[in-house]
């Protein structure tokens, strides 16, 4: 995981430069209230990614220690790290296709696709609870004798990989088309006409899709998201939108065998497919107080999973207050009234945990002003909301 978050200034390169491209060729690549999503999606999962990592790697070195006296550890040569590799992105293929055919496994993924948009942002949207379901796939590499260590760098060079292919920037790329993964590919990926549906599941290497019947090249530009809306700006309602649908087919099974198939039957066996739907555009003032609180979400995150001596007590307070952050942004996005009660809330406990800090903490004058800033903006706000502009009616949503 910490080749991933090395890789951060390149991410950011990334997203700049697509923004530009874009500027250039007069395109609009990016959505101001989805990317806020996007960045929500990658920040909730990377907090609670501490959590999914320990039980992920530790799980594989157990099962690697436990098998260690029935024969021996794979020695890390130069020809062990290709076929290694290979291996894993060949586990990457086989378990993506699962996570379209299976409901408990597609609930998680789905946070990946549930966007409309396909930009470099898309990228970052990652379920938190993907890693959980996923790794089990990978214990006979643990079987063989392969090394966790192999296998987690492998597994992140093939997810950084993946990462450039979210783009609409750059076309077909040629003879590389035959053999790799490109964007042209990773479009059809995304897609949600019929004809690109489950197809081009590949991570790295594009003849797994080739050799086994799933590829498809992209005729036109697909229309992008699921076909159940997510509807929502909110990260945290992204995350549980698929297991909700799953316990609402689990409670209108007549018996256990429908039940079962709520959980491991493919996706469409929930019944809740939909048309297409955009969310509520939020105002200029309440995306941009969202991005200044999201950056702020981001800082903190940043604290809590890079090596440092915070205790671990603060780390996990740090971790709930970035979730509450996440949840009353996607909330004031989303226009839901009982958001502007849980951001109170949350304010007021920034403000309270500033005044409770040492008065040498260097960040605790910040803290507080933030939160008073926060809390100013907030009842300005609704008195806006309040008292529309003649002549504007203000729908009114029901939270």
């Amino acid at each position: 995981m910490s080749l991933i978050r090395a890789a951060i200034p390149f991410v950011l390169i990334l997203v700049s430069l697509e923004l530009l491209f874009g500027a250039v060729r007069k395109r609009t690549v990016h959505r101001l209230p989805d990317s806020l999503a996007d960045l929500g999606c990658a920040v909730m999962s990377q907090v609670l990614g501490l959590t999914v990592t320990a039980v992920t790697i530790g799980g594989y070195a157990l099962t690697v220690d436990a098998l260690a006296t029935y024969r021996s550890e794979v020695a890390a040569g130069p020809a062990a790290w290709v076929v290694v590799f290979l291996l894993v992105d060949l586990g990457q293929y086989l378990v993506h296709r699962l996570s379209h055919r299976v409901s408990l496994l597609w609930a998680c993924h789905a946070v990946h696709h549930s966007s409309e948009e396909f930009n470099y942002a898309v990228g970052l949207r990652n379920s938190s609870f993907h890693g959980l379901l996923i790794w089990v796939f990978f214990l006979p590499l643990a079987a063989a004798g392969v090394p966790w260590r192999m296998v987690a760098a492998c597994y992140g060079l093939n997810v950084l990989y993946q990462f450039w292919l979210h783009t609409r920037l750059i076309g077909r790329l040629g003879p590389l088309e035959a053999v790799l993964n490109t964007p042209s590919h990773h479009r059809v990926h995304h897609g949600t006409d019929a004809r690109y549906l489950d197809r081009n599941f590949g991570g790295v290497l594009i003849v797994w899709d080739r050799m086994f019947g799933t590829f498809s090249r992209e005729e036109e530009e697909p229309r992008y998201g699921i076909l159940t809306p997510l509807g929502s700006w909110n990260p945290v309602w992204a995350n549980f939108q698929g297991l909700t649908l799953i316990a609402a087919a689990w409670k209108r099974a007549p018996n256990m065998q429908g039940r079962l198939r709520a959980i491991f039957g493919p996706p469409e066996a929930l019944g809740c497919a939909g048309p297409a739907a955009v969310p509520t555009v939020p105002s200029r003032r309440v995306a941009l107080y969202a991005a200044a609180h999201l950056g702020l979400a981001i800082a903190v995150t940043l604290g809590i999973v890079m090596p440092s001596s915070i205790p671990g007590l603060l780390r996990l307070g740090a971790g709930a207050l970035v979730l509450a952050t996440l949840g009353a942004v996607g909330g004031l996005l989303d226009g839901r009234q009982w958001a502007r009660s849980w951001e109170s809330v949350r304010l007021v406990g920034i403000i309270t945990a500033g005044l409770l800090l040492p008065s040498e903490t260097p960040v605790r004058l910040g803290i507080v002003l933030v939160g008073v800033m926060s809390i100013f903006w907030l009842t300005r706000e609704a008195r806006v909301l309040a008292s529309p502009p003649a002549g504007r009616p203000v729908p009114v949503r029901n939270g």
